[in-house]
């Protein structure tokens, strides 16, 4: 190499040794001051002493996210002076003889462990047997010895391959979604092109075609804990009975933490995931109104999900126990007129719904179903779950107190392949055009507006620019659109209707005469909608407006 090369690379190799000995002494003084503050608590008499370590404990423990993200960054400094390092011993070393394929690479075996080949070492008993393994719980039991000053221990590679598998115990989403390990924050960039090839002769040149909309997704790392109690009793153990108890303890843990942001996570404002429920349209939300149609009117809304072109991941139906059994169950029963069974009776161990896999998940509201791939839905796991311990509470019970750490984020990177129904017990309004022939603000229907359609969830046809007259007068010049309303459901005390978004009035109470003119500022932003609710339930009914098309003045 260089002379000019390695100088550089030799200045970055010791700025960054200068930063990872700053990061260091900071992560050090955190660590002081836990230890000054365990030591405080054991020497408070009063009630009055204990509250002020816990006001001060209390403060570090808001400042806690920063001593993660302080580890966090000492171990990306640690990897870039590993890299600079092997960048310059490979530029001064010859390469070396490549192995015969058949004796294989310890680091590349390494890196290559996932929770299935883990499953099989645990089952063979080699798990128990593993260098790193047995190191992990020897500290794991010292811990007892420890303060919580402690930088913890990182749980190893095959021991979170472990917890990911044992995860499948206790959660019913987590195995279906699409799953990324990442350290730090992390960006995934997905090309949306999903056109087919084209077909040509055999020596025509291939036509060139777009690259396709790459976008970006970017992920953060949102702290998710669990504080395990464990019996001093289990600490003297065996390695397999310590393993069971903490893996399975950590596992349901972050299994049912997990499930909740998959479906409901509130997004990165409140240092969650973005649920499933959370980023969903409107357009994607449908009511159903219970009735003996409901599995009809219910299975219809696949319809509504859409994970591109080349879609070919599997739909599942995700909703509560309750729901599946107070709704559905009874469709998968057939009785003849004696009250006798007959057709296939329903697998209760493999609930589905024509078909369609059923997932049960109590982070479902009740009486909702939850339709879409969730392969579409990302989620991204911090390499590396950390415990640390804590003597003081339940001291009397003889237990000890472990803090499991982890860092995850998530996302549906595609929210139009889910498509949410909610099954009330209120019906909807029959909407229509309004008549040609219609007077309304002083003009005629015909001169707004032809051959409009209403279908369940559309509103297609022409409308006509208006230029003149008491609605342009009112509203401004453009296009209107003049609609009827019949068949409203006898329990309603309240429909609305409108555009969402609005000019300006929202959606209004409708009146006696059952019908409104609509001005449509924005075919393809806006859309249709009608709200009926009896005080307690309401029935939304949403119609997409894109394919109207706009006569010229």
């Amino acid at each position: 190499m260089s002379i000019l090369n390695k100088l550089k690379l030799t200045a970055a190799l010791k700025s960054k040794r200068n930063e990872l000995a700053a990061l260091t002494e900071r992560k050090a003084e955190l660590d002081r001051r836990y230890a000054e503050l365990e030591e405080a608590l054991r020497e408070a008499e009063s009630e009055e002493d204990v509250a002020v370590v816990q006001a001060q404990l209390d403060e570090l423990d808001k400042a806690d996210e920063n001593g993660d993200k302080l580890t966090d960054k000492i171990a990306e400094v640690e990897r870039e002076i590993s890299e600079l390092e092997d960048e310059i011993k490979k530029e001064e070393t010859p390469a070396p003889v490549p192995a015969d394929e058949g004796e294989g690479k310890p680091n590349e075996r390494m890196m290559t462990m996932n929770r299935f080949q883990a499953r099989k070492l645990f089952e063979s008993g080699e798990y128990y047997e593993r260098a790193e393994v047995i190191k992990f719980y020897d500290d794991f039991k010292a811990l007892k010895q420890r303060g919580v000053g402690g930088e913890g221990l990182t749980i190893p590679e095959v021991t979170f391959d472990r917890i990911t598998d044992i995860m499948g115990d206790y959660t019913t989403l987590y195995p279906l979604v699409d799953k990324i390990r990442v350290k730090g924050e992390a960006r995934i960039l997905i090309d949306t092109d999903t056109t087919a090839a084209e077909w040509m002769e055999m020596g025509a040149a291939i036509p060139d075609g777009d690259v396709g909309t790459i976008m970006e997704v970017s992920f953060d790392g949102f702290k998710v804990g669990k504080i395990v109690f464990v019996d001093n009793y289990i600490l003297q153990d065996s390695i397999i009975n310590l393993d069971d108890y903490v893996t399975r303890k950590i596992a349901r843990a972050m299994a049912l933490a997990l499930d909740m942001g998959i479906i409901a996570g509130k997004g990165s404002t409140f240092k969650q995931p973005t649920g499933i429920l959370t980023a969903l349209s409107n357009t994607h939300r449908v009511d159903v109104t219970k009735s003996p149609k409901t599995l009809i009117d219910t299975v219809k809304q696949i319809k509504k999900v859409d994970s591109g072109e080349d879609s070919v991941g599997e739909i599942f139906a995700v909703m509560k126990r309750s729901t599946y059994y107070d709704v559905f169950f009874e469709y998968s029963v057939q009785v003849n007129s004696a009250g006798n069974v007959v057709g296939k009776l329903p697998n209760l161990a493999n609930p589905d719904l024509l078909g369609l896999r059923v997932i049960f998940s109590n982070h479902m509201p009740a009486d909702k179903v939850l339709f879409g791939e969730f392969d579409k839905y990302t989620l991204v796991e911090r390499e590396g779950i950390t415990i640390d311990r804590s003597e003081h509470y339940k001291f009397k019970d003889d237990q000890m107190s472990f803090r499991g750490k982890g860092r995850y984020d998530g996302k549906p990177v595609k929210p139009d392949a889910f498509v949410l129904v909610s099954l009330v017990d209120l019906s909807g309004v029959t909407v229509n055009a309004e008549s040609a022939d219609t007077d309304m603000w002083g003009t005629a229907v015909g001169d707004m507006q032809s051959n409009i359609v209403v279908t369940s969830d559309a509103i297609t046809g022409t409308l006509k620019y208006l230029s003149s007259g008491q609605l342009v007068t009112d509203w401004g010049a453009g296009y209107f659109l003049a609609l009827k309303f019949s068949d409203m459901d006898a329990k309603a005390t309240s429909v609305k209707v409108g555009l969402e978004p609005s000019q300006s009035s929202g959606l209004v109470e409708l009146d006696a005469d059952k019908n409104g003119v609509f001005k449509i500022t924005d075919k393809n932003a806006q859309k249709f909608v009608v709200v009926s609710s009896d005080g307690s339930n309401t029935f939304t009914q949403y119609y997409d407006l894109s394919g109207l098309v706009l006569q010229n003045a």
